[in-house]
């Protein structure tokens, strides 16, 4: 049991007393029962995606998941993108100060920005793995240099 001297000289303070009740008190107001989920599920997708494909949101979910698999959303809209940007850049000047034609530019340009902004930490992150490489496996290193062009 914990005592110390009260600082008024009336004896000591028993800090045991009562600690049973008075650290778990949240506990004993937390209705658990009411917030635990009824049922637990974990559904286990190998190649991950946020989006779920069904006959809900698709026409052809077999034929959309068998694209994904190929070919993701992000490279999809990029290639969109940079098919309208060549398009957008043959047309004549007044029609590319149209809002929606300055309106996707800017978003190409942002993507863009986006993605050279992403290469630097890349490039750092590969340099850090191969130097890691070549000290732990040179026989792997070297090879693998060898198909590099």
């Amino acid at each position: 049991m914990a005592t110390a001297a009260r600082s008024d000289g009336s004896g000591t303070a028993d800090f045991g007393a009562g600690r049973s009740s008075w650290w778990n008190w949240p506990l004993q107001q937390w209705p658990w029962p009411a917030v635990a989920p009824q049922q637990l599920s974990q559904p286990i997708n190998s190649g991950w995606s946020l989006v779920s494909v069904t006959h809900n949101n698709s026409s052809a979910p077999d034929i959309e998941r068998d694209v994904l698999q190929q070919h993701s959303y992000g490279r999809q809209i990029g290639r969109l993108m940079d098919a309208v940007s060549a398009l957008a850049e043959k047309l004549p000047p007044k029609e590319k100060s149209d809002k929606r034609i300055a309106d996707f530019q800017t978003l190409a340009r942002e993507v863009e920005r986006i993605k050279q902004s992403a290469r630097q930490p890349r490039v750092e992150r590969l340099q850090k793995e191969l130097d890691a490489l070549r000290r732990e496996d040179p026989n792997a290193y070297r090879q693998l240099k060898a198909k590099l062009p």
